[in-house]
């Protein structure tokens, strides 16, 4: 009889052991690339944003690639605009605290480029989208906020 109970026990531990890893329900992570790119071909955006390759992020942003998972970045193409998508998947939890401080470099960045240059473009750098759900950033500069911190929301769920 004990045996009958510790197998039930074990086969039980077992099942909630499964369940608990993620069932059918769980989606895997989106990619940096799925998430810039579901923004950009759904929101709207005053110029067209180009992708920067890996190897010029750091032209960009200050971050160590040892930081980084997984990243895009789409920035204005024509340098008249602040617009930008930038999607990093850090390494680590202190990973997206560097990075965090890397895109506040960023806007310091942009603000000195465009308060006198563009100054209607200070409203997207002064209020940017900046959402971080677990070891996922996102920093979007649009005129639109509301909607792309909705979708933002939306993808990473």
């Amino acid at each position: 009889m004990k045996t009958k109970v510790m197998s039930v026990v074990c086969v039980l531990a077992l099942l909630l052991t499964l369940t608990a890893c993620g069932g059918s329900d769980s989606q895997p992570q989106k990619s940096a690339a799925e998430i810039a790119d579901a923004i950009y071909s759904t929101q709207t955006f005053q110029d067209t944003l180009n992708a920067i390759d890996s190897d010029m992020l750091g032209d960009y942003y200050r971050i160590d690639a040892a930081d980084l998972t997984d990243s895009k970045v789409y920035v204005s193409g024509s340098f008249s605009t602040a617009e930008e998508i930038a999607v990093f998947q850090a390494s680590s939890s202190d990973a997206v605290e560097n990075i965090k401080k890397a895109i506040d470099t960023r806007l310091e960045d942009l603000k000195l480029a465009f308060e006198n240059y563009v100054p209607g473009e200070m409203t997207k750098i002064n209020d940017p989208v900046l959402i971080t759900k677990g070891t996922t950033v996102v920093l979007v500069l649009a005129d639109d906020t509301a909607a792309v911190s909705d979708q933002v929301n939306e993808l990473l769920k």
